[in-house]
């Protein structure tokens, strides 16, 4: 096949798109100084979106649709790109520039042919690349594992391990395989599957063994763990009692070998992982009390954080802590108050220091530590000291988001502005409201919907790499988690069950802003609620600023406000709701939204860049 571009130039794009990304201003800086970077960024980005999308085309949907127009030639490039996106060999921390999406799609490709060819040693091969891909991409912007599309297969291939049907490298990359498809879900721990997996990986152990294959079983004993955890934290929850005595000796025997193997590997820094693995485990099976576990988990968060690594930082300073907070208010016999006490001073400790990291690094690792951090921040019991935490974490983690919420935020307000004042009743029962009251509170109400568009997109910190700092357009399994940013509001807020009107209508309109008007379509498939009136304005302007932003989102030029009247004019009643379009066909309102696409966009662009805050 004839190919454009070579697939180094793929990652040459993914490094011009990481330098302009890390871009940074200062208050010093001049409005036309910021505007003018910010725009020649964009120009440059929609120039490496075009690249990365051409070879994208040619290498991989051409043999997505047609894999037996793959020729061992193209094997060959596919092999590279994919070695050129993750290094084979390499620990995740050391890959600096990756694209799990196209990484992905390459395995799924690969696997295909090599399958129809029927080399299994090749297979094999394949098969732990592409669990790899499935753990970063899929894992990690979920909130709960979720069982790769490999993970039966991977276990029929067991009785290969003692048979003449793949070579030596083969074997190996089968025992690490079975330890990455090692799984679990919150309300089961698959423990019988779970112990086949752990006796088989050990039998295969040896004195020789690399580096890698010493982490890789070090890595089974804490997915292990980590699975057992999360069950007892739900079993917990929802009142389910736990076969303590069942679990235990399996428990402690992984407990043991991760010892041994972390040991074995002294190249790496595993205490924060180690040893929250143990003290947690060790609670739950019953060896030490809660208060000797809260105490060692304080241990292993300042250990931590005394690291130079600022990853590590944030692991002691978010996944440590989150488990401090969890175990604290689910199992403690502290009065709440109390527990809510403790819960707030250990957030405000760890927020400066979070922020102060943030400005250090920003990948999908970090990503994860800001949703952590902010789950175990929804337990201090208060949703507007949670929310302001929100707000100070995402003007750092994320400016695009924040700059994306505040967009939605002043266009609803235009929308608003108008409803109240020609038709209050149109939000009749919003927060449990009457339209007598609504009348007598315009100001609340408006300062309530404000709240609901800042924090509708707050699912997105599960997917940040994947939302705003992608240059091409998303793969089919990028989108796919893309659909389920609404409903991680509930997995990153965890006081749903002591929701009032006014958190239950921000809650609402994040989980439905993208389900249509009249539900039939979009996403998630929930029923609306009657706080619809206030999703049906944050869906328009959650439109408007997606089709417009010509400073954010290379990959599209910007609509005019006219073109999108137009296209919301003929989706009235199904998509989104007429009361709120009749907003936009008056004038003054046409005008405002015109002005804050244009004008006002540049003067927020200007001033989350320069001074972090609007």
């Amino acid at each position: 096949m004839n190919y454009t571009y070579k697939p180094k130039d793929y990652i040459d794009q993914l490094v011009l798109n990481n330098e302009l990304d890390s871009m940074h201003f200062s208050s010093e800086d001049s409005y036309e100084y910021v505007i003018s970077k910010l725009e020649e960024r964009s120009k440059k980005k929609r120039a490496i979106g075009d690249i990365a999308n051409t070879i994208i085309k040619e290498y991989l949907e051409r043999y997505e649709k047609d894999i037996m127009a793959l020729t061992e030639e193209d094997v060959i490039l596919l092999e590279e790109f994919s070695e050129l996106l993750f290094p084979n060999g390499k620990m995740y921390t050391e890959v600096k520039i990756n694209d799990f999406g196209i990484f992905y799609r390459l395995q799924k490709i690969l696997l295909k042919h090599y399958e129809l060819k029927g080399d299994k040693s090749k297979t094999i091969y394949t098969m732990n690349r592409l669990s790899l891909g499935f753990m970063y991409l899929v894992n990690a912007h979920a909130f709960i594992g979720q069982e790769s599309p490999i993970h039966k297969s991977c276990l029929d291939l067991i009785p290969l391990l003692d048979s003449n049907e793949i070579d030596e490298t083969a074997k190996s990359k089968l025992l690490i395989l079975l330890v990455r498809e090692t799984i679990s879900s919150d309300d089961h721990f698959a423990q019988d599957e779970l112990k086949r997996v752990f006796d088989i990986i050990r039998s295969h152990a040896s004195n020789e063994m690399t580096l890698n294959e010493r982490f890789n079983h070090f890595l089974l004993c804490t997915n292990i763990l980590q699975l057992f955890r999360e069950h007892c934290i739900w079993a917990k929850k929802h009142n389910v009692k736990v076969d303590i005595k069942k679990y235990k000796p399996f428990i402690e025997e992984t407990i043991s070998y991760m010892h041994e193997m972390a040991a074995r590997i002294p190249e790496v820094d595993l205490r924060t992982e180690v040893n929250t693995c143990q003290v947690t485990c060790d609670y739950f099976i019953g060896n030490i009390t809660l208060e000797e576990m809260l105490e060692k988990l304080d241990e292993i968060q300042n250990h931590a954080y005394q690291k130079n690594d600022p990853i590590a930082q944030a692991r002691g300073l978010c996944s440590v802590n989150n488990y401090y907070l969890n175990i604290l208010y689910r199992f403690s016999s502290l009065p709440k108050d109390e527990i809510i006490r403790i819960s707030r001073n250990r957030i405000h400790d760890i927020l400066p220091k979070l922020l102060n990291i943030s400005r250090l690094v920003n990948n999908v690792s970090f990503n994860r530590f800001i949703v952590e951090f902010l789950s175990a921040a929804s337990l201090t019991g208060d949703f507007d000291e949670f929310a302001q935490i929100i707000l100070e974490s995402t003007v750092y983690a994320d400016k695009a988001l924040f700059i994306h919420t505040t967009m939605v935020k002043e266009m609803s307000r235009a929308i608003f502005d108008w409803m109240i004042k020609t038709n209050p009743e149109a939000f009749n029962g919003v927060a449990g409201h009457d339209k007598e009251y609504i009348k007598n509170h315009k100001e609340e109400m408006r300062e309530l919907l404000s709240d609901c568009c800042m924090f509708h997109d707050i699912g997105k910190f599960f997917m940040i790499d994947i939302v705003e700092n992608s240059m091409r357009k998303l793969t089919d399994d990028e989108f796919m988690l893309i659909k389920n940013h609404p409903l991680h509001f509930n997995d990153i807020y965890q006081m749903n069950d002591r929701l009032d009107e006014r958190v239950s209508c921000i809650r609402d309109c994040a989980l439905t802003h993208h389900l249509w008007h009249d539900g039939t379509k979009g996403y998630p498939n929930i029923p609306h609620t009657k706080n619809r009136p206030f999703v049906d304005i944050l869906a328009i302007a959650d439109s408007i600023d997606a089709a417009t932003d010509f400073l954010g989102r290379p990959y599209n030029s910007g609509k005019t406000i006219d073109e999108l009247i137009m296209e919301f004019k003929s989706r009235a009643g199904s998509q989104y709701g007429k009361e709120a379009i009749d907003a936009l066909l008056n004038k003054e309102v046409r005008d405002k939204l015109e002005y804050l696409i244009t004008e006002g966009r540049k003067d927020i662009y200007y001033h989350i860049y320069a001074f972090n805050k609007i």
